[in-house]
């Protein structure tokens, strides 16, 4: 009876039964009558996923180079260490989920509005593509010109004065459906090696209480309002936990790259490519935007997030990482931000945030005005108590480092610490601090700026205040600072990299940043390795184990290995 009743239980517990689904629509042709468990017997839809049920450790797999213009809603829950699998199999393309349909019956409107076509489609679409492309929406039908389109219900019109837009070698689809994938409130799962692509809101969808959820090596492209969404249950407790976004590329799509909101905690995203987003003229947008106090302790870490945005017109569109809207313990660290319209990294009405080991670079690439590492409050909400530390900031267009608000309420800019920064060659100040930001007692006290690069001084290239100050001396002494000339430590030089050119950010031999810094000890002694490239190899080391002290700015001074002398190079055949 005991081995019965311990067999039992392994039995019950064990992965080793857990089943695996193929599903095919474009190599062996399968049928949703199939028993779906071999590559022979495929399943065809995503119907059929959709209304079956799966058990823990279950893998629904789909044939690579295949197609589907089918929304997958998840089924079924996993449990802890066996989640129900989405992936690949096979060889070529990544299996798409395409949530746009192809519109190729048009009819002329007619003498009222020449060149103007119609067509009935399944649902209010929220993007329009010619081929891969987003074709700009007008106002109204009346508005139509070149190329635009305009829905109105499930019409959709379309200017073309060539003729017929269904035989002119491009091809409309339109959204229709609302997400790639929806994770339907379920739990423990992995999403890996999919595309999701054209959907009318979201490619990915994991929320309302999908705790535990991984989405891996997936390519999510031109969705209308976003790539991936992470949403929490509207109220809380508890909120949605676990949740993970990794080595994926996220790029092109209407909004945001990744939108994190409503009660999430403990997300984290890492190792991904976010770029090329923003492509949508709606305001607020970038390769991430995180948002919302009941958002906590998210992780951002070895993302590569760059050219997010298409105009310079609107409120922060295209910002590289941005969290917003008292999101509280927020972590940026090790990112590489760069090319983006608006600014790098934004830290908007967060507390408690940490951002270090972050390269941002070449950001307000379109003449923005921005400011590349920002931490700003307004309208009452804080940005408080956030740790700023071993960023470097370079050659961005606008200000460099910013601690600022909008001076609506007092006491919203209250002890953030800058320290150990290179902010150094942007356009406009490489510091900017106002609203509180310069400790004016009002509206902001107990702001540190220690053991920065901030290059050598130059006509106002700090911003402090209501002025600008042109030199260290006067900064330092200027009032709401430390008080005396050298208090700031500051490194007042170049800070000398290895090749800007090649965007090789680390500390070229005899920079006067190289063991300049403040020893903040542990845990805040991991910074990066020269040599890292992202997002796939990025290494961090430990400040304590390379020179006399720390460096200012993301990377650990690491010297060149001299070769022996007397080495003779010898021809070995």
């Amino acid at each position: 009876m005991t081995k019965r009743l311990i067999l039992a239980l392994l039995l019950s517990c064990s992965p080793l039964w857990a089943t695996t689904y193929y599903v095919d629509n474009c190599v062996t042709v399968g049928n949703d009558r199939n028993n779906g468990t071999s590559t022979p017997t495929p399943w065809l839809t995503i119907n059929k996923v959709n209304t079956s049920k799966f058990n823990p450790g279950d893998s629904i797999l789909f044939e690579s180079t295949c197609t589907w213009r089918e929304q997958l809603t998840v089924p079924s829950s996993g449990s802890a260490g066996s989640p129900i699998t989405f992936g690949a199999y096979g060889t070529g393309a990544l299996p798409t989920f395409d949530g746009s349909a192809v519109v190729s019956t048009w009819t002329a409107v007619g003498v009222s509005y020449p060149n103007i076509w119609y067509a009935t489609v399944a649902a209010t679409p929220n993007a329009v593509f010619n081929n891969n492309v987003f074709a700009t929406q007008a106002a109204s039908e009346a508005a139509l010109t070149e190329g635009q389109w305009f829905a109105s219900g499930t019409t959709l019109y379309y200017y073309e004065s060539a003729g017929n837009p269904g035989s002119e070698g491009y091809t409309i689809t339109a959204s229709i459906n609302e997400y790639g994938i929806n994770t339907n409130n379920q739990a423990y799962l992995t999403i890996q090696n999919i595309q999701a692509q054209k959907a009318n809101g979201y490619g990915i969808a994991v929320g309302q209480r999908s705790n535990n959820v991984t989405v891996s090596g997936v390519k999510v492209y031109y969705n209308a309002e976003g790539g991936v969404y992470i949403r929490g249950p509207n109220s809380a407790p508890p909120a949605q936990t676990g949740d993970t976004v990794t080595s994926s590329d996220i790029a092109y799509n209407g909004v945001d790259g990744i939108m994190v909101g409503y009660n999430v905690s403990g997300a984290e995203i890492s190792h991904n490519r976010l770029h090329n987003n923003s492509q949508l003229p709606v305001d607020y947008t970038g390769g991430l935007y995180i948002f919302g106090s009941t958002v906590q302790n998210t992780t951002i870490e070895y993302n590569s997030a760059y050219s997010n945005g298409t105009t310079a017109v609107g409120a922060g569109r295209g910002v590289g990482l941005w969290s917003d809207g008292g999101t509280v313990g927020t972590v940026f660290r090790y990112n590489q931000i760069y090319g983006n319209v608006a600014s790098g990294l934004m830290i908007e009405l967060t507390s408690g945030a940490q951002a270090y080991g972050n390269v941002i670079y070449g950001n307000g690439s379109a003449g923005y005005g921005a400011r590349a590492l920002d931490v700003t409050a307004h309208s009452g909400d804080a940005a408080s108590n956030n740790l700023i530390y071993n960023n470097t900031v370079y050659g961005n267009t606008g200000d460099g480092i910013c601690v600022r608000s909008d001076e609506s309420t007092s006491n919203l800019v209250v002890g953030n610490v800058v320290t150990n920064n290179i902010s150094f060659g942007n356009t406009s100040t490489q510091l900017f601090a106002i609203g509180g930001g310069q400790n004016d007692g009002t509206y902001g006290s107990g702001n540190l700026y220690l053991y920065n690069d901030f290059g050598p001084q130059a006509s106002n290239f700090i911003k402090w205040g209501s002025g600008y100050e042109s030199t260290y001396a006067a900064w330092e002494s200027a009032a709401g600072n430390c008080g005396a000339v050298g208090c700031s430590h500051s490194v007042q030089a170049a800070p000398q990299f290895a090749s800007v050119a090649a965007s090789q950010f680390w500390l070229a031999s005899g920079s006067p940043a190289i063991d300049a810094g403040l020893n903040l000890g542990s845990p805040y002694n991991i910074e990066l390795m020269p040599g890292s490239t992202w997002p796939n190899s990025v290494v961090a080391g430990d400040q304590n184990a390379y020179g006399s002290g720390w460096e200012i700015g993301a990377f650990i001074y690491v010297p060149p290995i001299a070769p022996p002398p007397n080495l003779q190079v010898l021809s070995v055949h």
